[in-house]
């Protein structure tokens, strides 16, 4: 059999290539026979009838690869042994194989070498492009911002990425074939090897954030995968992200506790969604509850004051359209209920890259209260104004009424009953008392009048003047007087208190031209700090309220505003001067009181005076019977700047017995002292020219006469001897313009005082 096949080679050849399915070629070392089979010559590009020799083949492998396989072959030769190369192959058609050529040596046949030739290509290309897929994938794990790293079923690193070994702070080869646990041994039992062993078990892909601390101190986002040789996992460090979700869920819990803490309106508008946002203070201010409300502008806008919502808008969109990043504007926002609240919004825009708002934070105050406050406060200052304008001209008025009712006094009285100058003196008089009256109402707005108070039942005072109060009203209005149980005593200025009344009732007259009723009532009252914050100028306490009220026709708002004004009345020309309501006001407030109007067209008028509760343990004076009119003989010195005053004061003191002598200032009077020194009684004015006032002057007397009698008269005491509207303690005044009953009983009981 041998024989044949060494006589046929090409037998041999094709019938190996059959049952080898690879290439086939044979070589005599002794004849140099050289064949191959018909799949070599295929690969070689060659045909059976030129066949190269050996030699001639061996050009055909590649230049690289040539050297290396003769002399495998040409030591195999040599040597008679077995031998295996791998080369490439470069076919005539350009393209280039790989190959695997190996060859033995026949036994016993005469220098014969057997060999086979493999075609390789497929393999090593497809091997080729694996190496290739591997590289690119490994430069793509590489260049990847996410760390990545491959385990083996014994938690061994069998890759890593450079970007796993940064943010876990190893080098790679620290980590290369090193147990996962031995290298983090913190992560052993923990969320990290639950998930993992929970992937390798199920093959489910686990997806989880947990934080590594030891050494790193790390948030992590995990990803991890099951792979035939273990698990492949994806690191990515987010502890800046989950800084800043902590950061802004505390500024979140921040601002909530903020927006449930102010009582302004907290609201927020996203231009890009167009919603807005409002806290629950919407509801608790103003009636409009958030869920109720559509979360859009149109739902806030609805709500601004029709004739304030023009302007708003404008203000609103000329910041959003524009550069400006603060909104600020007051207007009026209507209440569920459709009252309107003043308000004041701002806002602050955010705004993007390119200077577009994206979104408007801000918050919205009730300022109404507020605005109501400065309102009372700016007409309390107007009328504090006005009264220090009324008191300076009260002062001069008073010192020509004086004069004026003196002598209409002393011209009735020289005159016969029956002259007809008689009705002339009257007139005079009655006028100049009319002019008085105006000007103690004057003080009493300016609450410059000097007060003299007692402690008193004042439900008993309003009993007192039943009789004048029925003589001043028509017999078509009825009068109730209610007292409340245990009523408290108030120091309060008795005749000032009943000029008051007596305005409030005649006011109350003149709103019920039909007849009505009026209704006085007295009762304990209590104003606490929170309606003291409200009301400029009370002090939180106990009170005697005196509530005056009628079914008149009452007043709408705008008289009401101004219903405290001097001069301001809604009567005709000469049927009242304006000054009724204002004297009441400044009495009450000189009293250390309050006053509190209310009315309603159709439904009448209530007013409300507050005086402070007296000492409990005072005692309540009770009104003395008349006496006659007293006189004597002491001796009076007189001083007073105002000569025509002076000298009325002279003559009406001699007509009552008395003895006098007079000057016209403070060191004239020191002059007479020093010189005469027999004074029983210092009748001074307060204020006075030449440095020295009625105070000063009996404080440098009394210093040389400690028992001197002082009796100050004034029309303006301007503080000097009134302080919070009462007399200083020891001090007794004659206010001007005085009739001469009146002058009579002050010098008397100043000269009879202890």
């Amino acid at each position: 059999m041998t024989a044949f096949y060494l006589e046929n080679p090409e037998r041999l050849l094709a019938c190996s290539e059959t049952q080898l399915h690879s290439g086939v070629w044979t070589y005599n070392t002794r004849s140099h026979a050289f064949s191959l089979s018909p799949l070599v010559q295929a690969l070689y590009g060659v045909t059976t009838p030129t066949v190269p020799s050996r030699d001639a083949t061996m050009t055909r492998i590649h230049p690289e690869d040539r050297e290396r396989v003769s002399k495998a072959m040409r030591e195999a030769f040599e040597q008679g042994k077995a031998f295996s190369v791998q080369h490439r192959l470069l076919h005539p058609n350009g393209r280039e194989y790989w190959l695997v050529i190996t060859g033995d040596l026949l036994p016993d046949a005469g220098g014969q070498w057997l060999g086979f030739i493999q075609d390789l290509t497929e393999l090593v290309e497809t091997r080729q492009r694996a190496d290739q897929l591997a590289h690119q994938l490994e430069s793509t794990l590489e260049h990847i911002n996410d760390g990545f790293f491959t385990l083996d079923h014994d938690w061994q690193v069998t890759f890593v990425n450079s970007r796993a070994a940064e943010i876990v702070r190893r080098s790679r080869e620290r980590l290369l074939g090193h147990s996962l646990w031995e290298l983090f041994p913190e992560g052993r039992d923990s969320d990290f090897q639950k998930h993992y062993e929970h992937t390798l078990a199920t093959g489910e892909t686990s997806r989880f954030t947990a934080w590594y601390g030891e050494d790193l101190n790390l948030w992590f986002e995990v990803t991890a995968y099951r792979v035939p040789e273990g698990l492949a996992v994806y690191i990515r460090d987010i502890t800046a992200e989950h800084l800043r979700e902590e950061a802004l869920k505390v500024a979140e819990e921040r601002f909530n506790l903020l927006a449930s803490a102010t009582n302004d309106v907290i609201w927020d508008w996203d231009f890009r969604t167009g919603k807005v946002w409002w806290n629950e203070n919407l509801h608790t201010q103003f009636g409009h509850h958030p869920e109720q409300v559509e979360p859009g502008p149109e739902s806030w806008s609805r709500r601004i004051h029709p004739d304030d919502q023009a302007a708003v808008l404008d203000s609103i969109n000329a910041v959003i359209n524009g550069s400006a990043m603060h909104w600020v504007h007051e207007y009026r926002f209507l209440h569920a209920d459709g009252s309107p609240r003043i308000v004041v919004d701002r806002g602050v825009v955010t705004r993007d890259d390119q200077g577009r708002a994206i979104r408007m934070l801000g918050s919205m105050i009730d300022i109404t209260e507020q605005r109501a406050l400065e309102q009372r406060v700016q007409q309390a200052q107007k009328m504090e104004a006005v009264g220090q304008l009324t008191g300076g001209v009260a002062h001069d008025f008073n010192n020509l009424l004086t004069v004026l009712i003196g002598n209409a006094e002393r011209l009735a009285e020289d005159l016969a009953k029956d002259s007809p100058l008689q009705s002339l003196a009257a007139l005079t008089l009655s006028t100049a008392e009319r002019g008085a009256e105006l000007t103690n109402r004057l003080l009493a707005f300016a609450r410059q009048q000097a007060l003299q108070p007692r402690v008193l039942r004042l439900d008993q005072q309003i009993a007192g003047m039943e009789a004048l109060l029925r003589r001043t009203l028509s017999e078509s209005i009825a009068i109730e007087q209610i007292s409340g149980d245990g009523l408290w005593s108030a120091e309060v200025d008795p005749g000032q208190f009943e000029v008051a009344l007596l305005n409030l009732a005649i006011n109350a007259r003149d709103s019920m031209p039909r007849g009505g009723r009026l209704t006085l009532e007295t009762a304990n009252a209590w104003l606490d700090e929170d309606y003291a914050a409200q009301h400029n100028e009370v002090t939180p306490g106990p009170y005697v309220r005196v509530s005056i009220s009628d079914n008149g026709e009452g007043m709408p708002p705008d008289v009401l505003a101004r219903a405290f004004e001097p001069f301001f009345t809604t009567k005709e020309v000469g049927q009242g001067s304006g000054l009724g309501l204002s004297m009441v006001f400044g009495f009450v407030k000189q009293s250390g009181g309050h006053i509190k109007l209310y009315s309603e067209v159709g439904e009448g008028t209530s007013v409300k005076l507050y005086f402070p509760r007296a000492d409990a343990t005072a005692q309540i004076e009770t009104p003395k019977e008349p006496q006659p009119l007293p006189t004597g003989d002491e001796h009076i010195l007189v001083v007073e700047d105002n000569e025509l005053v002076r000298e009325h004061l002279v003559t009406q003191l001699q007509s009552l017995g008395y003895r006098v002598s007079s000057a016209g200032d403070g060191p004239s009077a020191l002059e007479q002292l020093a010189a005469t020194g027999e004074f029983d009684l210092l009748l001074t004015d307060v204020i006075m020219p030449g440095g020295l006032n009625g105070p000063e002057l009996a404080e440098r007397v009394r210093a040389q006469r400690p028992g001197l009698r002082v009796l100050y008269t004034s029309g303006y005491t301007e503080n000097a001897i009134v302080h919070q509207g009462r007399l200083d303690a020891g001090v007794t005044l004659l206010g001007k313009p005085w009739r001469r009953e009146e002058l009579a009983r002050k010098v008397r009981e100043v000269l009879d005082s202890p």
